[in-house]
């Protein structure tokens, strides 16, 4: 059987888009080419505008961030971050031109999106669409399933003229990225989320005011909110990406609802419906940081979906390099609007289900524009007392988990780790990115109960852990009648004063799991809990500090 082809010959002028490869994969079976006749609605990202000042780094978000900055209106962000007229143009130009239709523009954003048909797509990016299937396990539980998609291999090609200004093409491929994500305390049990609360010394004041944004690519059910909040539920407010609540109890979206809600009382929830594929990502992170006329203004996202267990560039397919910069940009504009995004950093500790021995962290808990939120073990509770490990156990299954954590094999450390005690990767002694930054209570044994579908369940994992501080964000937000944003720079500036340490003296030494070598646990940040869990009232203090000086 001869070897299928992937691309086409790029017509003269053209050349390839960098950072567009999509690599092949043993894990799918090519079944033939794609529909010529399907219309597909594609995103083309494009650079910031370059006659502008360069993006600001780490250290802008410090102090002077806190005090001075704030949010911009679409306008003025796209004036200076967002994509200059003229490559707009340029954009629009080449599409007309290939008779492709313009469905939206968004300088902020810095996207175009247009549609056409797979034939057109081919011929316009010189590729070759094809259908593809593999297996997937969408939720808590559930065995994998057999999915088809469209997808492609190779690179893309565009003009010389537009080489520079189009940053990445998502949409052509819809494959499935979304994912989900031993030794305890003594009298390690299920504990309630208002008992941790008390536990983490969370603030006594209300959320009134913020809204908090939920990624979902499934749904919830009106009763299980009923269940879980029979006096005052928390408002919803549902908002339509590319996608809608399906109806079903999805344990991830349900959980994350209940652990934000009950964190911020007061604080409304709004639950962002998307696809589960590159496209979908990005116009979720965009949404909610480039909010469309009438959608809520959130300053704290949290999502407890991956789309990687290792940010390896190795071991990414499907993803191709200039998606991860994509939404490492998206990421930086949420900043830059002053919005705080919280991400699971996993449950299956170093080995984080890649299996070759190999130490990984998942992507996008490893970018540094995100709040990467770690896992612990509460137990021994005697009122206020308790003890707390790094999570590293055995659920009742016998299945062994543990909270995520390491060193990226991508993003290079960042400068407000440089003080912190980062390791070198165990890998490969690459100086990265230390995940995760902060962390609570996650382990399945001393979950969280609640309802999901209608029966008793507990909201578990670093899932439970990403909300939790979501909803403590809110709370500081409404604390300090300003939303912190992009807290790294002053969580790394404050250190340990606000934080419980979470070391190796007691329960596990480390985040090894299924024969990947693990970081240790030790006293100050560590790449198993970062900083600790926190102690609120403490945060709290420490953050006004730096607002009122």
């Amino acid at each position: 059987m001869a070897k299928p082809e992937f691309h086409l010959l790029p017509p003269k002028g053209y050349v390839p888009l960098m950072g567009s490869e999509h690599h092949p994969s043993l894990e799918v079976k090519l079944l033939g080419p794609a529909d010529d006749n399907e219309v597909v609605i594609v995103t083309i990202v494009l650079r910031r505008r370059i006659d502008k000042a360069p993006f600001p780094t780490y250290e802008y978000f410090g102090k002077e961030y806190l005090t001075k900055h704030k949010r911009l209106s679409l306008s003025a962000f796209a004036d200076k971050y967002g994509a200059h007229p003229e490559d707009i143009e340029k954009v629009i130009e080449f599409a007309e031109k290939n008779g492709l239709k313009i469905v939206e523009t968004h300088p902020a954003r810095r996207t175009v999106l247009v549609s056409g048909t797979v034939e057109q797509f081919n011929s316009v990016f010189a590729i070759k669409l094809a259908r593809f299937e593999h297996k997937v396990k969408k939720g808590r539980g559930e065995k994998p399933t057999t999915e088809s998609y469209r997808g492609r291999q190779g690179l893309m090609h565009i003009p010389i003229n537009l080489a520079g200004i189009i940053i990445g093409v998502f949409g052509l491929d819809n494959r499935r990225i979304t994912k989900r994500n031993a030794m305890d305390p003594p009298g390690t049990a299920k504990i309630s989320i208002e008992k941790v609360k008390e536990l983490y010394n969370f603030p006594a004041n209300s959320a009134k005011g913020q809204t908090i944004a939920i990624f979902s690519e499934a749904g919830y059910t009106e009763d299980d909110i009923k269940s879980n909040f029979p006096e005052n539920p928390p408002k919803i407010i549902e908002v339509n990406v590319n996608a809608k609540n399906d109806g079903t109890a999805d344990p991830e979206t349900t959980q994350d609802i209940y652990m934000a809600a009950s964190a911020a009382p007061g604080a409304e929830i709004a639950v962002y419906f998307t696809t589960y594929d590159r496209g979908g990502w990005l116009n979720l992170i965009n949404r909610i940081v480039h909010p469309d006329k009438g959608d809520p203004i959130c300053n704290v996202l949290s999502t407890s979906f991956y789309v990687s267990d290792s940010d390896d560039m190795g071991l990414l397919p499907p993803f191709s390099e200039n998606w991860i910069t994509t939404v490492n940009m998206a990421f930086q504009d949420a900043a830059i609007q002053k919005v705080t995004v919280c991400c699971a950093s996993g449950d299956n500790g170093t080995d984080s289900k890649v299996g070759n021995k190999h130490a990984h962290v998942q992507y996008p808990a490893s970018d540094p524009w995100v709040l990467s939120v770690g896992g612990t073990t509460i137990g021994n509770v005697h009122g206020n007392s308790f003890d707390e490990y790094i999570w590293n156990d055995l659920m009742p299954s016998g299945h062994g988990c543990a909270t995520g954590g390491g060193v990226s094999g991508y993003f290079p450390k960042p400068s407000y780790q440089d003080n912190a005690g980062v390791p070198r990767s165990l890998n490969n002694g690459f100086e990265g990115r230390g995940v995760p930054d902060v962390a609570a209570n996650a382990s399945p044994n001393s979950g969280f109960p609640m309802i999901i579908g209608g029966k008793p369940d507990a909201a578990i994992g670093t899932s439970a852990s990403a909300p939790l501080w979501a909803g403590l964000i809110a709370v500081l937000n409404a604390a300090l009648g300003e939303p912190v944003g992009y807290i790294n720079p002053n969580i790394y500036k404050i250190g340990s004063k606000v934080f419980r340490d979470i070391n190796g003296d007691q329960g596990p030494k480390d985040n090894a799991l299924a024969g990947a070598p693990g970081y240790p646990a030790e006293k100050g940040w560590d790449a198993c809990t970062g900083w600790g869990s926190p102690n609120g009232v403490e945060l709290v203090k420490a953050f006004e500090k730096l607002v009122k000086g």
